[in-house]
């Protein structure tokens, strides 16, 4: 290995400790905030340190063809020992304002969806369904008046034309019909 790439390899393990350093501080934010023990703990950990270590040795072979030396190991904690020392502050309150903002915009879209889109379709929904109401009601007394128009002769004819006795035996075959009729609507609405 030449002194170029021992020199390139040091460049990029120190930067890579330095995103090791970052992505820890990311991670423990998100996964583990209070800092409690969950049991969804260890297996996002082991997860979260073999994604770090390919990544270091991607960056190895990328640089140097994965040869492993001692002062690897040395620039990677110089790497990290600097994030710590001097950006860890910085980047935790960048962290922070990014996610207060990020929630701020997510809740902005969400208010707006709500007033742009779903106030004005509920609205939409609630008139039609009211302009429906009031069509079926229409409807309904348009039926109402032409039954009458139509019923109200008929009575007269059927009483003048039908003898008493057969309108009498007919009502109290409508009478039963309308107390076995009750009697039905009773039993279904038990069994509701």
């Amino acid at each position: 290995m030449t002194l170029n790439e021992q020199f390139a390899t040091m460049i990029a393990m120190i930067l890579t400790g330095l995103w090791i350093g970052v992505c820890l501080t990311t991670y423990h934010r998100f996964m583990h905030p209070n800092k409690k023990w969950m049991w969804t703990t260890i297996p996002t950990d082991i997860f979260f340190w073999i994604c770090q270590g390919l990544l270091i040795f991607y960056v190895l072979l990328k640089v140097n063809e994965g040869q492993i030396r001692f002062y690897i190991f040395l620039a990677l904690l110089l790497g990290y020992v600097m994030y710590k020392g001097i950006f860890e502050r910085l980047y935790a309150v960048i962290l922070e304002r990014f996610i207060v903002l990020v929630v701020s915009v997510c809740r902005f879209l969400k208010k707006c969806l709500t007033i742009l889109l779903i106030l004005p379709l509920l609205t939409l929904l609630k008139l039609v369904l009211i302009s429906c109401k009031m069509i079926l009601k229409f409807i309904k007394a348009i039926l109402y008046f032409l039954f009458c128009l139509v019923f109200y002769p008929l009575k007269w004819v059927y009483i003048f034309i039908v003898p008493k006795r057969v309108r009498q035996k007919g009502e109290m075959v409508a009478k039963k019909v309308g107390t076995l009729w009750a009697k039905l609507i009773k039993i279904f609405k038990r069994t509701d």
